[in-house]
């Protein structure tokens, strides 16, 4: 096995010092996202805990770990446990806020106990292994593990640096985080507690005093020449004749959609088709709602659930027909027929809107598509979360289903075991009145609308999208683009993030989305309930920004934006080719550290054991 230095006990004094360094990065690395974002921290945020990592004994570098990511997730996290419920529930919201939070940071005590082993051998290369051992533990959030929540990884702390950032299109997000923790490494390096008393003195080693502070700055000029010559490439690759995109924000109260308040929603349903109007009026040429603004859902078809052949009647090739404009109207066996949300909007769009449109909405599953045989008694209260496209005449185009959901809000996480269903079952009625059961979407679609620009000639323009709380998840957008028909021109991310009020919540979005542009080099535009509905470039600059009176958030209003579209949009090597390829390696060197661990703790145990063993013998002989 590889052989540990011998480490000198710190004294009372010493220990303070070190345990000083840990509550230094703790609140470091909690100014570096939002609501703080304090610039450039994210670069030195991991230098104090690094500087003391080697002077703890095991357990103590597990508890220093966890201290760190303690605050850092309860306090930049803290809207999750704000989050909008019925009365009553709020405990239940604040218990699931504290179980994922508390969950992360202890993550955070095994990765630092893994580091403090690899600071701890006799190998001094070996702690170029750190920013992949720190990647790995963020890594693996993206999993079905306790705290399947990928969220505050340290490479969004750093969006405000834009040149930095460019790098994504190679790595994505992966690659960022390492290089901060690579970045903090290097500072780490040049200084050591010293002794019992814990003084912090320069380095004399070569290889950690100049080697590794050379490789971190390397990186970083690298990073930010690479980014000042890609963002002078994307701008001369980026046009201005991209589709006009009209963002619809009803502002809707989340406690109105949580209780299907009978009274408010029509008002609010109103208030979606009249700034859908002003939109088709201003010449836009795609108008988008929010998710799971299209209330109480449709089929696949764009029919009303529950009344699937009655509806059925009234589309004619799939156009509807202009009796669902009114309120009541008659079936053909003369039976009276309500109009349903869904009727009456793609009647609207027909004969008044007549521009496609893109709405959030939740749908069936279809007879096609439930194929698993545990869930076949259920499947009639399974849906997807939908973004459905409407043409001009309010026919059906095609549909996206949310295929990265929120675990115990949408899904539950590994739900084929009956003692964690009854459990999440259990808790989702008490916060909501149900559990909620939204199955993951199987389609990569690419939509697609007709293009006014001359550029194209008579090209149309193809798009993704993505709803809501995937913007999270690099693979996501990766698997979206990697093998459509055709490479898209811009994408849509609808959302609905009216839950969490005016929190950092909206803000820590924005900056996931900015990567997501990046990552795929495809310009992004963001429709949302209560903010924030933005435009953001390939270069992952936020442009247009919905704001009234100088708010960007809980205010209601309509965006038309224009994507910066690229004449030549083409997959970047983060799409095409290495993928989540980082997070995979840092998940092998952790594999591969960890049994070491494990053994050279056995080790350790053994000879103890055995000296003792010996020491009583011993005692035993001088006895006799």
């Amino acid at each position: 096995m590889l052989k540990s230095i011998e480490i000198e006990p710190l004294s009372k004094k010493g220990r303070l010092k070190a345990w000083g360094l840990v509550a230094a990065s703790a609140v470091l690395l909690m100014l570096c996202q939002p609501p703080f974002d304090v610039p450039l921290v994210g670069m030195i945020a991991l230098a104090p805990l690094f500087i003391a990592l080697p002077r703890l004994r095991p357990r103590s570098a597990w508890l220093a770990g966890f201290a760190v990511g303690l605050p850092y997730f309860w306090v930049d996290m803290w809207w999750l446990g704000q989050m909008v419920t019925d009365p009553g529930s709020e405990w239940i919201v604040f218990a699931m806020f504290a179980f994922v939070a508390t969950a992360m940071s202890m993550y955070y005590g095994v990765c630092a106990m893994v580091i403090r082993w690899v600071f701890t051998r006799r190998h001094r290369q070996m702690i170029l292994l750190v920013p992949l051992v720190w990647l790995g533990f963020e890594f693996i959030h993206e999993f079905n593990t306790p705290a399947p929540y990928p969220w505050m990884p340290l490479g969004t702390s750093i969006t405000e640096f834009t040149p930095f950032i460019q790098t994504a299109d190679i790595w994505g997000q992966y690659g960022l985080s390492a290089g901060l923790a690579l970045t903090a490494l290097a500072i780490a390096s040049l200084v050591y507690l010293d002794g019992e008393g814990g003084n912090l003195k320069l380095r004399t080693d070569p290889f950690r005093r100049f080697v590794v502070p050379a490789l971190a700055v390397l990186f970083v000029i690298g990073s930010c020449a690479y980014g000042f010559v890609r963002i002078n490439q994307i701008e001369s690759d980026t046009v201005d004749d991209g589709p006009l995109v009209a963002g619809v924000q009803g502002n809707l109260s989340q406690e109105v959609k949580v209780r299907n308040d009978p009274d408010r929603l029509p008002n609010a349903f109103t208030k979606q088709i009249k700034l859908s109007k002003q939109a088709a009026d201003e010449n836009a040429e795609l108008i988008c709602w929010a998710e799971t603004m299209l209330f109480f859902g449709t089929t696949r078809d764009g029919l009303t659930r529950g009344r699937e052949t009655e509806s059925a009647e009234f589309y004619k090739d799939g156009v509807p027909d202009r009796s669902l404009l009114n309120g009541k109207n008659y079936t053909a066996a003369g039976y009276e027929h309500t109009t349903s949300y869904v009727e009456y909007l793609r009647a609207k769009i027909a004969y008044d809107i007549k521009t496609p449109m893109l709405v959030g909405t939740l749908t069936d599953i279809p007879q096609s598509e439930r194929d698993v045989p545990w869930k076949q008694d259920t499947y009639d209260v399974r849906k997807y979360n939908s973004a459905m496209m409407f043409d001009p005449l309010g026919r059906v185009v095609d549909s996206y289903d949310k295929r990265y959901l929120v675990p115990g809000g949408e899904y539950i996480p590994i739900e084929e075991m009956p003692l964690i269903r009854k459990i999440i079952v259990d808790y989702a009625e008490g916060l909501q009145g149900y559990a909620s059961r939204v199955e993951p979407g199987r389609r990569l679609t690419l939509f697609r609308i007709p293009s006014k620009t001359e550029r194209l000639g008579g090209r149309d323009w193809a798009f993704t999208s993505t709803i809501c709380y995937e913007y999270a998840w690099p693979g996501c957008y990766a698997e979206l683009h990697e093998k459509p028909d055709r490479y898209p021109d811009f994408h849509v991310n609808i959302s609905n993030e009216g839950w969490f009020k005016q929190s950092a919540e909206l803000d820590q979005a924005v900056d996931y989305l900015r990567l997501r542009a990046i990552e795929s080099r495809v310009p992004i535009v963001r429709a949302t309930n209560t903010g924030i509905t933005c435009s953001i470039d390939a270069c992952g600059r936020v442009h247009e920004v919905l704001e009234v009176e100088g708010r960007d958030r809980e205010v209601s209003g309509l965006l038309l934006m224009r994507p910066r579209v690229l004449a030549n949009p083409a997959p970047t090597l983060f799409v095409s080719m290495f993928g989540r390829g980082l997070g995979w390696l840092s998940l092998v060197v952790i594999c591969c550290i960890m049994p070491m661990m494990f053994i050279g703790r056995v080790q350790h145990y053994w000879r103890r054991r055995q000296a003792k063993v010996a020491e009583q013998r011993n005692t035993r002989k001088i006895e006799k």
